[in-house]
């Protein structure tokens, strides 16, 4: 009688590792895809800011860049140029 309560002990010991065991791989397979959504996420993000900073320092050093976003985001002109603007609407009737 005393080696079965040994055995079941045992026993309840041995099914109570195991199961924490799994959840713990559960636990730690849903971290790897984390980690790896987020590293993917990262390098994304580092790319972006790679981009902008190559668009902010043509901004501070080249003039025709300036000029340009002025132009397209602004609608800013020189003094001496005319602007056409043309309604292609009116243009089909």
């Amino acid at each position: 009688m005393r080696f079965l309560k040994i055995g079941v002990i045992i026993a309840i010991v041995l099914v109570s590792i195991l199961y924490l065991q799994e959840q713990g791989d559960i636990q730690k397979n849903a971290l790897q895809l984390k980690i790896a959504a987020l590293t993917e996420e990262n390098s994304e993000l580092e790319h972006e800011i790679g981009a902008l900073e190559q668009k902010v320092s043509k901004l501070r050093s080249d003039t025709k860049t300036v000029e340009k976003v002025a132009k397209r985001k602004l609608g800013m002109v020189r003094q001496d140029e005319t602007i056409y603007i043309f309604d292609p609407v009116a243009e089909k009737k």
